[in-house]
């Protein structure tokens, strides 16, 4: 029988062995790209280059005054010529359950609702090679997390084991305060064709991506955004590095390997920790595409994951596999699949399995979605193993260039942490881009 540190060594030497294949074999296999095509887009909606593109396109399609239209001229400009872009958002969200009785709350904390904000400073800046293709970029995003109230329950406890849902209704807000999510350099060769990052990453930017896994723009419950629930996933702001590589035409690569301990609030501190600890996330991920500029929205894939156990937070190592198929079908339709498995480790779920749809309407200016979530929790989360369900719906409004308006309804069936038989929670979300 295969001990851990075995496991761990025979993954992540095989991880390695297959970025040196890609690398070595992908000249070979790539047929010449179309003048046409895209750049591939390594990485989903959160990426940074990939929301700075999504935030333009809606600016250019939507109305605004003179003046918003002049600070839009000038960034643009900005880009162009001295190829720095850059973004900033405030997003507020707001959930109420049906009913606080019985919610599963820590005592004292017996609350039916919480808000919470996020404002996001995020940019990428082209330093080398701007006329080749081949850019070396310097990547980064902060954030500043906050509560909008003192109460007994703050959002925090919404986006951690609550409800008595072993699961998360909003993730990304809470009471973090200021963070460090990004801060690396992105390196492509090939003609856009392969991609190098390396500093502070944030894995759930590329990592079993598809095109509604934003909880700022598509689902909030995260069993259907921001990665699997069932992939052991490491915090952000940890020191790693990430490859992305074009095989052919249709067929990429992803592989990643991050320092298991990061802290968003000192990332600093993990690039020591990735030298000297050895406590790594590593994870390898093979798909398929339509196209270049599709990798996200339109693609099937297969990912394998691996975290190391970590001693001094007490957790076990775990490893496991995950499968997604999304379309693309007709600018407008947008159904997955999406499954994962897990073995040990600290993830939310051990087992998952989502299906849902996303519908582009009003001139493909908002977003109408629907989703629906198998899950057998992960024993390591003290809330047994008994099947749970959750279901989503959310509409999306564009109003004009900068606003985003969503209605959120999640349902939970047999939240495992909970004597409850359902749990009805309603949310609000709104975006504010400039």
């Amino acid at each position: 029988m295969i001990s851990s540190l075995s496991a761990c060594s025979f993954f992540r030497s095989k991880l390695f062995l297959l970025l040196a294949v890609c690398f070595v074999a992908s000249p070979f296999l790539a047929a010449d790209a179309s003048a046409a095509e895209q750049p591939p887009r390594f990485g989903g909606p959160n990426a940074v280059p990939n929301q700075l593109e999504s935030d333009v396109f809606n600016a250019l399609k939507g109305w605004g005054t003179s003046t918003g239209e002049r600070w839009d001229g000038w960034k643009k400009e900005l880009q162009q010529q001295h190829g720095f872009g850059f973004g900033m958002d405030y997003t507020g969200v707001y959930f109420q359950a049906d009913d606080a009785k019985g919610l599963g709350l820590p005592a004292g904390t017996q609350s039916d609702k919480a808000a919470a904000g996020n404002l996001r400073l995020f940019g990428n800046w082209d330093l080398l090679g701007r006329d080749s293709g081949n850019t070396g970029s310097l990547v980064w995003k902060v954030e500043s997390r906050h509560n909008y109230s003192s109460s007994p329950t703050p959002a925090r406890t919404w986006a951690a084991l609550d409800l008595g849902y072993v699961g998360l209704v909003g993730p990304p807000f809470n009471d973090d305060g200021f963070r460090i999510q990004n801060l690396y350099w992105k390196q492509r060769f090939g003609d856009g064709r392969y991609s190098l990052v390396a500093g502070t990453i944030d894995v759930t930017d590329f990592l079993d991506v598809y095109g509604m896994i934003s909880p700022w723009l598509h689902f909030s419950n995260f069993a259907f955004s921001t990665g699997s629930a069932a992939i052991d996933l490491p915090n952000d702001g940890g020191f790693g590095a990430g490859i992305g590589a074009m095989l052919t035409d249709n067929i990429y690569f992803i592989g990643s390997i991050q320092d298991a301990n990061g802290d968003p609030e000192e990332p600093w501190e993990s690039v020591g920790n990735f030298f000297s600890d050895n406590e790594y996330f590593t994870s390898a991920e093979i798909g398929w595409s339509s196209g270049q500029g599709y990798i996200y929205l339109d693609n099937y894939h297969v990912t394998l994951w691996h975290k190391d156990k970590r001693e001094e937070a007490g957790k076990p190592s775990g490893w496991g596999a995950n499968f997604s198929f999304a379309r693309f079908v007709d600018e407008t339709w947008m159904p997955f699949l999406r499954g994962g498995w897990s073995d040990g480790g600290d993830s939310l779920l051990q087992k998952s399995l989502s299906a849902g749809v996303g519908y582009r309407l009003r001139n493909k200016r908002d977003l109408l979605g629907f989703g629906l979530n198998w899950g057998e929790p992960n024993e390591n989360q003290g809330a047994g193993t008994d099947s749970q369900y959750a279901g989503e719906l959310f509409y999306r409004l564009q109003v004009g260039k900068r606003v985003q308006l969503t209605a959120d309804l999640q349902y939970v069936k047999d939240p495992a942490a909970s004597t409850r038989s359902s749990i009805w929670v309603a949310g609000a979300r709104a975006r504010l881009a400039f």
